[in-house]
């Protein structure tokens, strides 16, 4: 955009005679084109908040599967421990059951 505006601006200062309205239609096209680029900027922004959003959600959402993890071992060794319990509860029941009979 600059560059073909400097274009512009330079063939137009060779020009003996500027051509009529041509810098209006370069100050409209400059004018257009920054309304754009205030738009794109604004997009940017937004789009740089989403993604700075993004990266705490999956930060969150790391913690919680580390947390997640962390249970499910936690559970499988009770689940052990509760195993090992009920089955020498099991071997006494047939050790009591033994003697009473015996």
């Amino acid at each position: 955009l600059f560059r073909e505006l400097i274009e512009i601006l330079a063939i137009s200062r060779n020009q003996k005679l500027p051509q009529p309205g041509e810098e209006s239609q370069v100050l409209e096209l400059l004018i257009q084109r920054d309304g754009e680029f205030q738009e794109l900027m604004k997009l940017a922004v937004d789009q740089g908040k989403i993604h700075h959003e993004m990266q705490l959600l999956e930060k969150v959402v790391e913690k919680r599967d580390n947390d997640i993890q962390q249970l499910q071992k936690q559970l499988k060794e009770a689940e052990h421990i509760l195993a090992t319990a009920v089955y020498q509860a099991k071997e006494k029941l047939k050790s009591i059951e033994k003697a009473r009979k015996g």
